[in-house]
């Protein structure tokens, strides 16, 4: 309805606007249906259209500050850091009015931020820290932007400047973060004695894998051999095999290899600060922290996660396929990656994703996703096959989640009509699980379903029920209960409640016309039943409603 309305809105507007837009061309003035189809562009998120037509008004109105604001917000939305920087320099020329909140706000802030960092992609340093310098803390931008100045000055000839701004915004808040930068601008200009105190030091507050990867490559790079194979050693015992080392930073090549590198990674860090409360924010400081730093494949994932938030599936799905195998985010990347192609009908490549992935690292996250992928395609022996490998791996035997791989084996089992089979991977899901939910609510359905354990199988479901209350499937394992003893008036009524909860699942639907036929309100049901069946139901489960449309239950 929504879509349909702005349709119309823009229609309506056109044909209203079409005398204005060719008076506009006579009189040489911006054409008021570029302003319109800008704006709702925008609302789109599609930012090249959007800048396209602001561009077309900019045209006719060169000293206008709103169209340089927002050609400049477009771009920076659209990753395009160097065409935002080149309207910021426009608009500074311009000036602002004390009164624009909005172009005084981006004077202070951003604007001063991509010109500075454009001026480091062209190496003109002396510039670069002006325009870092033109930076204002506002609110609890304290550290970050103190951290931006100092690495404006990282190099090997004003480096004790940027230890010196670090010093002076230094306190208890920020410590740990303090410590980190001195280590990684001290190893940027090989004071390798300085860098290596930091690091421990900031090792000895927090572990974050991207600091022990900075850190591994720092000993490698230094020949530090005896401490690399004692610090991995120490990994391996504290994390109990839970981290993943990136075997790119094992090289003797930097991670941070200049002023620019290290403004991409507080950026990043500022990211994670600030969340994705302002998407728009969020996502312009991740691209300029990409322009900054585009090997810091934590900022593609951060992009891609927040991308896909956004239904920008595509945008999206180009920054997974960045994330290099044996990068420590690649399990996850992978599995997003994956879960995205299926959105978008692309199933086989997703399949073939998984299993290129597996090919080369072996992951249980990974390998469930690829049987999850197969269960979804209905391909139950696919599905059983990469669930057994998971059990079947001794390394895998202790994991906390492996309840869920008995789980999920035991629905490909019972889909696929092997219930033996399935009943003793949901009893022994239950045994590892502590008492899941789901696990409770399958188990006890699936006996319901089949007649045996009726009182058992009520209390799981309660059971599940107490943890989640408002669990439309669980209510209707309930009355699937209470239908199966006949007190057809109960199912009845938690049936009602079921749909209103669920209104789009078909078997549920189904069952609550069931429950309308056996308590005598035969129209009511079959109206339940067909509309079971425009929710497209499995082709089985269609034929048992279509044959109860003709002959009631």
């Amino acid at each position: 309805m929504p879509q349909i309305k702005l349709l119309i809105f823009i229609f309506i507007s056109t044909l209203i606007l079409h005398g204005n837009a060719i008076a506009s061309k006579k009189n040489n003035l911006p054409k008021v249906s570029d302003y319109l189809i800008a704006q709702i562009s925008f609302q789109a998120k599609d930012y090249k259209a959007s800048n396209k037509h602001y561009l077309n008004l900019l045209k006719k109105d060169k000293g206008n500050i709103s169209l340089h604001l927002n050609i400049i917000k477009n771009n920076l939305l659209n990753n395009n850091i160097d065409a935002a920087n080149k309207y910021y320099i426009k608009l500074k020329k311009l000036g602002c009015d004390n009164s624009n909140i909005e172009c005084t706000s981006l004077l202070q802030s951003i604007g001063p931020l991509i010109n500075g960092v454009s001026y480091l992609k062209k190496n003109r340093n002396d510039k670069a820290v002006k325009a870092f310098s033109e930076i204002q803390i506002i609110e609890d931008n304290k550290l970050y932007v103190g951290l931006l100045k100092a690495w404006s000055l990282a190099n090997f000839y004003t480096y004790k400047e940027s230890i010196n701004i670090l010093d002076n915004i230094s306190s208890e808040d920020y410590y740990s973060e303090i410590i980190l930068h001195k280590a990684l601008i001290y190893d940027l200009v090989n004071e390798v004695e300085l860098a290596e105190t930091f690091y421990e030091l900031a090792l000895g507050g927090h572990k974050e894998i991207y600091l022990i990867n900075y850190y591994l490559n720092f000993l490698h790079r230094n020949n530090l051999v005896q401490k690399k194979e004692d610090f991995i050693k120490q990994l391996y015992v504290e994390t109990a095999n839970q981290i993943s080392i990136n075997n790119n930073m094992l090289t003797n090549s930097r991670l941070i290899e200049n002023q620019l590198n290290g403004i991409g990674l507080v950026l990043y860090e500022a990211s994670q600060y600030f969340g994705f409360k302002d998407q728009d924010f969020s996502l312009t400081i991740l691209n300029i922290a990409n322009y900054s730093f585009p090997n810091l494949f934590e900022v593609n994932f951060l992009s891609a996660s927040l991308l896909q938030s956004l239904e920008r599936h595509d945008e999206a799905i180009s920054f997974y396929k960045t994330i290099p195998s044996n990068h420590y985010l690649s399990s996850l990347g992978t599995i997003q990656l994956a879960n995205l192609l299926n959105i978008k009908n692309k199933e086989d490549e997703a399949i073939d994703i998984l299993n290129a992935y597996l090919k080369e690292r072996d992951s249980f996250k990974v390998k469930m996703t690829l049987g999850d992928h197969y269960r979804y395609r209905s391909e139950w022996i696919k599905a059983q096959n990469i669930y057994s490998q998971i059990i079947e791996d001794d390394k895998y035997i202790l994991d906390a989640n492996i309840w869920n791989t008995y789980y999920r084996r035991g629905i490909s089992y019972e889909r696929n009509k092997q219930w033996e089979l399935a009943e003793k991977d949901f009893v022994q899901a239950l045994l590892l699980s502590d008492n899941q939910p789901d696990v409770l609510n399958y188990l006890g359905y699936s006996w319901i379903d089949n007649n045996i354990n009726m009182v058992e199988a009520k209390s799981m479901i309660e059971l599940a029920l107490e943890q989640k209350p408002d669990d439309a499937y669980f209510i209707d394992s309930l009355a699937w209960y209470y239908f199966k003893v006949k007190d057809y008036e109960q199912a009845n009524s938690l049936l009602s409640y079921a749909t209103y909860l669920a209104p789009t699942d078909p078997i549920i639907n189904e069952h609550y016309g069931d429950t309308l036929w056996k308590v005598g309100k035969y129209i009511e049901a079959r109206y339940q039943w067909n509309r079971a069946l425009d929710l497209e139901p499995e082709i089985e489960i269609a034929n048992s409603i279509k044959v109860k449309l003709l002959k009631g239950y």
